[in-house]
């Protein structure tokens, strides 16, 4: 992972740096050009424009140039957990502390995700996790005395300012929850789910203002035969809300009936939903739909090598590879330590084990291990933890399998999968390793499509004019791999890996890897 870097635009000049001698993504081609970046306004700039003096050029050395990366469900990473609240002071600080440690993956944007939750937990949180703001200016009393924002003031908005040190930024937070079925919970707390009759149902839950088109909420995971909710997916599209289909077990003719109607994206796709029959696809047989039909929706896969099977993401990606979005759902145990964990969920303490990936609800330490144990404690409270367990939710694949059975893992049962603990550039890299797709597609699965499916068409995900200046410069390597069918006849494949070395942020370079 680059480290932070200390880089900072030049305090005085035009503000343009030209990135030279490198492969930019466009469309589904690697094109060898130069591109410019203005650091006063944030935004990729044009070319063509003969005034253009830059006040540095960086050489590139052939490596791939990149939007920076989007992931639309993140639950929590770094010990950090979005649906845990205790106090805005530090609910503020772990946010920054997140943000500046993810963007270090390649992820410059995201939606923080809240799982089933209280409608206090829904109104504490989500006016902490909107978009990001302009830099707010100072005000002046009528005595002409200068009070510049206090340094209150600024704790509280410093994670909604464009800003490039701050890190990776929210594009509104992803609700997944709680109108969802009770038979497809995963570990949603089944305590607070519910059906939702009436607009003031939704009001009630997540609060008036966190609904405001433009503030706040930009997608609502939602099971769509539960009450009346599919008569409010227009009010949801008209403020701005994405609206996803999720944790349901709603037939093809009710998931239809909700894409009429403005529905436009499927959340985890073969996760926490009613498996595939021949007679009743389900979900899924929007998948199976006229090309035509097709268009405008979107889906997102977990390719973390646990919930899904390769074959299963690669049938998905060739159903409908304009709508396909890699996402992560990964838990606030991604990025830590390989370990056991205390998990407080409401009254019941459990424990979850990560090893590499794979995260997998286990029996509590042995009072030997217990000591070493201790210092791996994280809590989080009641219906505030999305793993994704059980009741529909995804397979294992190569190890972890005794996790979803409950099989003997050496000499402790494993429970079932409590989550995903991987990188958004990790799910990519499974992605090029099992289908050996070009990187461009690969990439266009968590820049230019996620950006398209949440409106941000041009503005994020693009190297187009006029785009933030959200980059990724990547190191292109190939990797020996097996051959999936495996058995004693299989063969072997080069496939391409990517890795991060460099990461900017608004056209400043936040963190790079060292290697100029």
């Amino acid at each position: 992972m680059p480290a932070a870097s200390s880089s900072s635009p030049p305090p005085l000049g035009t503000g343009i740096t030209k990135l030279t001698n490198c492969r930019l993504v466009i469309g589904d081609s690697l094109i060898p050009s130069d591109l410019f970046i203005n650091s006063l306004t944030g935004k990729i700039i044009s070319p063509s424009d003969d005034t253009l003096i830059p006040d540095v050029t960086i050489d590139l050395h052939n490596r791939i140039l990149s939007p920076g990366l989007i992931d639309c469900q993140l639950n929590g990473a770094f010990g950090f957990n979005f649906s845990s609240f205790t106090s805005s002071p530090e609910y503020i600080k772990n946010i920054h502390t997140l943000n500046t440690k993810l963007i270090r993956t390649g992820v410059t944007s995201y939606l923080p995700t809240l799982t089933s939750q209280t409608p206090e937990l829904y109104h504490s949180a989500l006016p902490h996790l909107g978009p990001l703001r302009p830099i707010p200016t100072p005000t002046y009393t009528s005595s002409s005395t200068s009070t510049a924002t206090t340094n209150e003031e600024i704790d509280r908005t410093r994670n909604r300012i464009r800003h490039p040190q701050n890190g990776s930024e929210s594009l509104g937070a992803h609700v997944e929850g709680p109108f969802l079925s009770p038979s497809q919970h995963g570990i949603h707390d089944l305590s607070v789910l519910r059906s939702a009759n009436s607009w003031q149902d939704l009001e009630e839950v997540y609060g008036l203002s966190n609904l405001t088109s433009g503030e706040n909420i930009k997608m609502i995971t939602i099971a769509p035969e539960l009450g009346s909710i599919t008569t409010l997916i227009p009010e949801l599209v008209q403020r701005g809300v994405v609206v996803s289909l999720g944790h349901t077990e709603c037939t093809l003719s009710e998931a239809a009936a909700a894409v009429r109607r403005g529905a436009k994206m499927v959340t985890h796709l073969f996760n926490a939903m009613n498996g595939l029959h021949h007679r009743e696809p389900g979900i899924f047989g929007l998948l199976g739909l006229p090309q035509e039909q097709k268009k405008g929706l979107y889906y997102g896969v977990i390719a973390d090598g646990i919930h899904l099977h390769p074959c299963t993401v690669s049938l998905a990606y060739n159903l409908h590879p304009q709508g396909f979005i890699l996402v992560t759902d990964a838990m606030h145990l991604s990025g830590m330590p390989d370990g056991k964990y205390e998990w407080v969920n409401g009254e019941k303490t459990e424990w979850i084990e990560k090893r590499g990936s794979a995260l997998c609800i286990v029996g509590p330490p042995s009072s030997s291990s217990s000591s070493s144990s201790s210092s791996s404690k994280l809590s989080s409270q009641a219906g505030q933890q999305n793993g994704d367990v059980n009741n529909g939710e995804g397979g294992c694949h190569d190890g972890v399998e005794a996790a979803q059975n409950g099989q003997e893992k050496g000499k402790e049962k494993w429970g079932g999968i409590a989550g995903s603990s991987s990188t958004l550039l990790e799910c990519v890299n499974n992605l090029l390793k099992w289908t050996g797709m070009s990187v461009p597609k690969a990439l266009a699965s968590v820049t230019s499509t996620p950006a398209e499916m949440l409106g941000f068409k041009c503005v994020k995900g693009s190297l187009e004019p006029g785009a933030d200046a959200d980059l990724v410069v990547f190191e292109e390597m190939e990797v020996e791999v097996e051959d999936l069918l495996g058995g004693s006849g299989s063969g072997k494949t080069m496939r391409k890996q990517l890795v991060v070395e460099e990461v900017w942020k608004f056209g400043v370079r936040v963190c790079r890897d060292g290697w100029e």
